[in-house]
């Protein structure tokens, strides 16, 4: 063996290397047992326990070399980092919304033709998807067919870019997209910079397709806290209020207008007077002495009940002093704001605004006792001259500084400080507005109006609201990082529960184990001490996985566990074609060390093609995949190069060091030295017989397929929320008993309900409120399917019933549809990739044709099986983003099998031979190879049993997948591509004899 020193001591190195990277994993473990040990000792709360013991020790070295030594949370950066699925925490994504960048890009225009534009290019992005700056340019074309689009942007010409009147199609289209992809950009950065800011350990935040940004939190506890510093825009602005003072109460006097109004009391001022004032004070004095002059007849018992009940009067619960002028139920808020965007209000409301405080009424306290926490207050903002707050950072960065104090009234608050030139703006605000108020709003949110007691010079401010230290800090970290450019909003989330992580956990190592026990137990029994050469080196290659995963800093996840449990399969099998050759070898005669030589040579075709093209579909799903596909790609690539070098140079080691040390090496026993040797059947000769044996079970499928509608799609292809709630296992519910509740009190919304493992879980998917993305409306989608099943014991803690649910994830319909369109442009490519592979290789359009035809076949009868077992097996069998993975790993294992079947048949033929002599020299090449086709197939097919009985429900439709792919991969690699490339071959001589 050549190069054996270098090769010893490289895998030296690397062994070291992965032991070094895996040391953090065992501190940061031994840290976390200690903190638990003491969390258990605690009479309070032992989450809280928990978290203080490793906020008080976790800045103080638990790890030391002599040379360095590292923190907890140094060590926790560089452990093995495991996905949310493992250990519990969320997932977001959030989706940039380019329909305002764009209206920005035309300052905001009030143009009717350009809404109607955007609000059909959302419509389409949700049911169809797409490039969105396409979708707009030709909605516009479609709504105003006559108008030229760069027009739309000419007055926005110090935002768009330089758009003239004359710019083209292209230049508006090249223009917007600068845009949007530049917004896109700085909103990563804005998020990246809020997620450190906020001390999160391990985030994992990455753009993906469509302007989407995934922002994954494994081990958060408090998912809603991450939510608003994910999502929230911090677009601060200082607006004045119409209030009541003890001077003055022209907030009462303008409530009192706009109830007038409503009542119909008094006619609407008239919009154009009220927009053409030229100043607001001018415009304050004219309403005063209407205000003035209707006094007595506002004071009859009759205009007031009028005005009590009138639209406006029955949301609204008039407030005599303070910054608000009233309180309103957060129900109503909406219907609020609908109601004032009627005509006859704008005379009043074209120079203001209203909006609620950021939190109810009863939390905020400003000096006014409420009854109800569901009650918010009401303000009404004075707008500038040009419609807006008095100072904004929607127009630059006026925060240089934010940080959490002591109020001093007792409670947190938020201090500011001001960059220069706002600081000189700010005086000047305060100083023309002594004795007033000033609301201080944050993405539309009031969080405090107080009074203005004297000048403010040096830029300083205070934000109050009653925060705790979180709410404190998180908002003092949000103001520093800065506004997002344009509004992001969550339009996909998943949280998983700490409990149902541990059990995902538990059950992971466990199909690890039994995979692992599995596999050396055929090993051993099949290939006697060969067997335990190549479990040392399966033992190697698992260590490299999980050292090289800890280096990277990926997520290791459920289906990247069954991404290494593969592994071991196909680190085996490469074993398994070496020792075939070997054994081919020796019974010709030749000694162990020649042998061993012309084995690994004659093997390293196979091993090298076979690998390679279920690489091609790992680097297609790593490149473009999500979630948990993505989790699988990565480890499955790892798992692919230390596979080779472990099989190829690590077994080779081992072998050459047994015959340097004159020890022979038994590579199987008597029972099976020449088991399926002298197997001779005409494959060849059959082979229009095996075309029509899968035949019927597709034919089958298909119409069950048409029958049913099609097949049944998961939560990430056709958008919904889904839950799983745990009840008490004593209760013995059925599906049913949670379906009929559900439909019960959500009406108009498709529910599902299917069991989830054991001990009382099931999963829920309903599509209610999915086609909002608003914050309130996701949170109240949770709350409403609890309630539906509040009469059922539910297992809660803390007397929280949203403890109830174990673990909840949401899509929306913009991200299915994206999601769903790219995974089958995903299978088709590798499909494709796969074809070009086979004609590179092997030089021949034959050859490629049967590999793509058995691959067909295959995908067809693992989809026919997906259709006839859906509703029968007692676990979900659905068409989801792990379906997809496991359909290109079935690509890239039935294009191994076939080209393991291939190379024998190109080594057979490349000898000379007659056109007569090719059926026989093909049949004895498919027999020669059934042995160690058959036996690479079993390791595989070991492996993913193991994973399909251990690895838990949310993996059972995966596994099952890849067992019925091993299954009919080693058949169509035999009986279909094989019998292909004849019926190719025998047309072409007949089509160069006519």
């Amino acid at each position: 063996m050549k190069n054996k020193k270098t090769i010893i001591v490289f895998s030296i190195l690397l062994g070291l290397a992965c032991a070094w990277q895996l040391s953090f994993s065992l501190k940061t473990r031994s840290f976390e047992d200690k903190a638990r040990t003491f969390a258990s000792k605690s009479k309070s709360d032992k989450g809280s326990a928990y978290r203080r013991y490793i906020d008080s020790l976790g800045n103080k070295p638990i790890y030391d070399i002599g040379i360095a030594s590292f923190t907890y949370f140094e060590c926790k950066q560089r452990e093995v980092n495991l996905g949310l699925d493992l250990r519990g925490g969320m997932n977001v994504i959030l989706e940039v919304d380019k329909g305002t960048i764009i209206k920005g890009l035309s300052n905001n225009s009030d143009d009717q033709d350009l809404k109607k534009a955007v609000a059909k290019s959302d419509q389409i992005m949700r049911e169809k998807g797409g490039d969105y700056v396409n979708i707009f340019i030709q909605s516009f074309k479609e709504i105003a067919p006559n108008r030229k689009i760069a027009n739309l942007f000419v007055k926005g010409n110090n935002k768009s870019g330089g758009i003239q009147n004359n710019s083209s199609e292209s230049q508006v289209n090249a223009l917007l997209r600068q845009e949007t992809e530049g917004a896109i950009d700085r909103v990563y950065e804005v998020v990246e910079k809020r997620i450190n800011q906020a001390n999160v350990t391990q985030p994992t935040i990455q753009k993906i397709d469509g302007g989407r940004i995934s922002v994954e939190l494994p081990g958060v506890d408090n998912p809603k806290r991450m939510e608003d510093l994910v999502e929230k825009s911090a677009n601060l602005e200082f607006y004045e209020v119409y209030g009541n003072t003890q001077i003055d109460n022209e907030g009462s006097k303008f409530l009192e207008r706009l109830l007038k109004i409503s009542a119909n009391l008094e006619r609407p001022a008239d919009t154009s007077t009220a927009k053409s004032d030229s100043t607001l004070a001018g415009k304050e004095k004219d309403s005063s002495q209407v205000a003035d002059a209707d006094t007595n007849s506002a004071k009859s018992s009759d205009e007031s009940s009028k005005m009590a009940s009138s639209p406006l009067g029955k949301l609204l619960k008039p407030m005599p002093q303070g910054s608000y002028v009233a309180l309103i139920k957060a129900s109503d808020r909406q219907k609020l704001t609908n109601l004032l965007e009627n005509p006859i209000y704008q005379g009043e409301m074209a120079n203001a605004k209203v909006a609620f405080s950021a939190k109810p009424a009863e939390i905020n306290q400003q000096g006014k006792e409420t009854n109800s926490a569901d009650e918010y207050e009401v303000y009404f903002l004075k707008k500038d001259r040009d419609g807006k707050a008095v100072l904004s950072s929607d127009e630059e960065n006026i925060i240089s500084d934010a940080r959490a104090n002591p109020g001093q009234t007792g409670g947190l608050e938020v201090a500011m400080e001001m960059t220069p030139q706002a600081a000189s703006r700010w005086a000047q605000i305060t100083g023309t507005n002594l004795n007033k108020f000033i609301a201080i709003v944050l993405d539309g949110r009031v969080y405090s109006a107080p009074v203005v007691q004297s000048k403010i010079s040096g830029g300083n401010s205070q934000i109050t609201g009653n925060f705790d230290i979180k709410e404190a800090e998180d908002l003092a970290n949000v103001l520093k990082a800065g506004k997002l450019p344009a509004p992001a909003k969550i339009v996909a989330s998943e949280v998983v529960g700490p409990t149902l992580g541990q059990e995902s956990i538990d059950r992971g190592l466990n199909s690890l184990m039994f995979g692992f026990i599995a596999v050396l137990a055929f090993m051993i029994l099949y290939y006697n001490r060969a067997g335990w050469i190549a479990i040392v080196a399966v033992f190697a290659n698992v260590f490299v996985i999980f050292g090289v995963l800890s280096n990277l800093g990926a997520a290791l996840t459920l289906p990247g566990i069954a991404g290494v449990i593969l592994t071991v399969g196909m680190a085996v099998d490469a074993n398994v074609l070496i020792f075939e050759r070997i054994k081919e070898e020796l019974r010709q005669g030749k000694s162990q060390r020649t042998a061993l030589e012309l084995g690994f040579k004659h093997a390293m075709s196979a091993i090298i093609d076979s690998n390679l093209t279920t690489l091609l579909s790992g680097t297609i799903l790593m490149f473009t995949g999500a979630g948990p596909a993505y989790g699988f790609a990565v480890i499955l690539v790892i798992g692919i190069f230390s596979s080779l070098y472990t099989s190829l140079l690590i077994t080779r080691l081992l072998l050459t060091k047994r015959v340097d040390s004159g020890k022979e090496t038994a590579f199987g026993y008597k029972w099976n030295r020449h088991l399926l040797e002298n197997i001779n059947f005409d494959f060849v000769g059959k082979r229009r017989l095996f075309f029509f044996v899968s035949l019927p079970v597709i034919l089958v499928a298909s119409v069950l397929f048409v029958m049913r509608g099609g097949m049944s799609t998961g939560i990430d292809f056709k958008g919904g929320n889904s839950y799983i709630i745990q009840t008490q296992p004593s209760a013995k519910y059925g599906v049913d008993d949670l379906k009929v509740r559900l439909d019960k009190h959500l009406p108009g919304s498709s529910n599902e309900v299917k069991t989830f493992g054991s001990e009382g879980k099931f999963r829920v998917i309903t599509t209610y409120m999915i086609n909002s993305d608003s914050k309130e409306d996701r949170e109240k989608a949770s709350h409403k399917v609890l309630e539906s099943l509040q009469d059922l014991k539910l297992v809660i803690h803390n007397d929280d019933p949203n403890t109830a649910i174990l673990s909840s994830n949401r899509v929306g319909a913009t991200v299915a549809t994206s999601v769903r369109n790219k995974s089958i442009v995903l299978l088709v490519l590798a499909t494709i990739g796969m074809f070009l592979y086979i004609i590179f290789r092997f030089r021949n359009v034959a050859f490629a044709s049967g590999a793509l035809i058995a691959l067909v076949h295959d995908i067809l009868f693992v989809l026919a099986v997906f259709v006839l077992l859906d509703g029968v097996v007692p676990f979900p069998m659905e068409f989801d983003q792990n379906f997809i993975a496991a359909m290109l790993t079935l690509v890239g294992y039935s294009m191994h099998d076939t080209v393991i079947v291939f190379d024998r048949i190109r080594e057979y033929l490349t000898n000379k031979h007659t056109k007569a002599d090719e059926p026989g020299l093909i049949n004895a090449a498919i027999n020669q190879t059934l042995n160690r086709t058959i036996v690479t197939s079993l390791t595989v097919f070991i492996v993913v049993v193991t994973l399909f009985l251990f690895g838990g429900d949310s993996l059972k439709g995966f596994s099952l997948t890849l067992i019925v792919g091993v299954i009919v991969g080693t058949y169509s690699s035999i009986f279909i591509a094989t019998p292909v490339v004849v019926e190719f071959g025998s047309r072409k001589d007949k089509k160069e004899l006519n």
